[in-house]
């Protein structure tokens, strides 16, 4: 059954492991608990990318590792928030909520972003690379006017949840030294800053870098818009990888997806 629930309060485990929540203004949450069968299905999606994530990046892996349990709350909470009352399924099926690694088009699940899909956003389409230009304020999430929402499509329903430290750029040069966060009912944050050693690689030989996020993991909800944006210090394109979670209604993905 689900019930409301302080949020502060549901992850305080992962508080006391040093996994932070970036609450954005939201306090309370719907939220259900995972059946025997959910978090099994939870913690397989979980366990097949940090097994291959281990493999190619460590050090990185290392730091998402201890956010299972934090995948397993926020898995509870799609399961609440979402209008209708579904069993989390992996992989998904039709009449449940599917759970799986963040990849493009559950970021960007529009061509055109709109009042009706509003996936606002700098990442070009169907990719993890945004163009950027030196000194212009570039997005993750939202455009600098307009807030992203996951998807809130009836029978579509989306919910993201980007790891603490999940951030990750592969290429030659980071380039990026300033983030800020806000959502539609918090603005009080000013930005935060990569200590100035990012640009060299956790992993020895690979050109790979570990964004920190001070305020923790990130959920973004299908009803409350977010907007995260940084600076650019070089111009040129980059490929920015976000590490994390994605929960949906099979029909948000119920086959390959691209979007055009």
């Amino acid at each position: 059954m689900a019930r409301s629930v302080n949020l502060a309060e549901l992850v305080a485990e992962e508080y006391a492991k040093g996994i932070l929540v970036f609450a954005g203004g939201r306090t309370r949450v719907d939220y259900e608990p995972l059946t025997a069968d959910e978090r099994k299905a939870v913690n397989e999606c979980f366990m097949a990318g940090l097994r291959h994530l281990e493999k190619v990046a460590p050090e990185i892996a290392a730091s998402i590792r201890p956010q299972l349990s934090l995948v397993e709350k926020f898995a509870g909470i799609a399961k609440a928030v979402f209008p209708e009352t579904k069993p989390i399924a992996y992989p998904s099926e039709p009449g449940t909520i599917g759970v799986n690694w963040l990849f493009p088009q559950a970021i960007k699940y529009a061509a055109t972003a709109s009042s009706t899909y509003p996936c606002y956003t700098s990442y070009s389409t169907n990719l993890w690379e945004i163009s950027l230009t030196a000194g212009t304020a570039a997005y993750l999430f939202g455009d600098g006017s307009n807030y992203y929402k996951a998807s809130p499509t009836t029978g579509q329903h989306a919910m993201l949840l980007v790891f603490q430290d999940g951030v990750v750029e592969v290429g030659s040069t980071p380039k990026i030294q300033q983030f800020q966060i806000k959502t539609e009912i918090q603005q009080k944050y000013g930005i935060y800053t990569v200590e100035p050693l990012v640009e060299v690689p956790l992993e020895s030989g690979k050109a790979i870098y570990q964004y920190p996020t001070p305020m923790g993991a990130v959920p973004i909800y299908h009803d409350l818009g977010i907007m995260w944006g940084f600076m650019p210090s070089y111009s040129g394109t980059a490929t920015i990888k976000l590490l994390g979670m994605v929960f949906y209604e099979h029909d948000f993905m119920s086959s390959l997806k691209w979007v055009s």
